[in-house]
């Protein structure tokens, strides 16, 4: 048996296992604490056929969409400058580094205050969330260059605005992939915030209405589309750098 048919075998067998500890476990408790498995599938048939999941999904997407276009442009650009102009990092970087510190929840009051409880203030939320990882993961990229590629530039006198985008962009492409990555995954984390703090629509305000409401079932098929939408995002994402800079999966 190959590797990749052998790890296919232990996670159906993994998978298998945790289903039968689950049923076990949930026979023995109410089903408000923990439904069987076979409940959870009927909540998760009911919540597609009548659209539950998809209208909150459908808010969502949009609102991600929206702040990650913002943490896109303004985190890899921030990036960019930050690793390659060193005052401009030296000026600025104490302020970022404290707003990266910050709980991002500990945001929530002033974002309410100053945007309200709509969507707009969801999407600063989300961008708070995703914004930090796209231009510190950048910053550090542009940093880290091999030395080689900015001098023979500097040898063949190389304006910097040309150095910046011919040489250092293109090799800081394998960096801008991964944090548009993490801050997307991050982004997950502000959704659900965003929902559970602001106003309740969009998937984190569809987990907060189920728990409220003690639909136990349906509460745990809208957290399961959470963990697969997290882990497509994650290799979706990585399988698109492989393609695009197979030289660093390479190295």
């Amino acid at each position: 048996m190959t590797a990749p048919a052998r790890d296919r075998v232990v996670r159906i067998a993994t998978l298998a296992l945790l289903l039968l500890i689950w049923q076990q476990v949930a026979q023995r408790l109410p089903a408000a604490i923990l439904p069987t498995p076979a409940r959870v599938g009927a909540a998760a048939g009911g919540m597609l056929a009548g659209g539950e999941l998809a209208r909150a999904w459908g808010q969502t997407v949009v609102q991600v969409a929206a702040a990650m276009a913002v943490a896109s442009v303004a985190g890899v650009g921030l990036g960019l400058l930050l690793g390659w102009y060193r005052p401009l990092d030296r000026l600025l970087s104490p302020l970022l580094g404290a707003l990266f510190l910050t709980p991002r929840i500990a945001l929530v009051p002033l974002i309410a205050l100053w945007f309200g409880l709509q969507d707009l203030a969801k999407i600063v939320l989300i961008l708070a969330f995703g914004l930090f990882e796209v231009l510190f993961t950048v910053r550090d990229g542009v940093r880290g260059l091999e030395r080689s590629y900015v001098e023979l530039g500097r040898a063949y006198r190389v304006p910097p605005g040309r150095m910046l985008r011919g040489v250092v962009l293109p090799a800081a492409r394998p960096y801008v992939l991964t944090g548009l990555r993490l801050g997307l995954l991050h982004a997950l984390v502000g959704v659900v915030l965003a929902g559970f703090f602001l106003e309740t629509s969009g998937i984190g305000g569809l987990i907060y209405n189920l728990g409220a409401a003690l639909r136990t079932a349906e509460l745990i098929v809208a957290l399961l589309s959470v963990m697969v939408v997290g882990l497509l995002i994650n290799v979706g994402l990585r399988r698109l750098e492989t393609r695009l800079t197979p030289w660093q999966v390479a190295r």
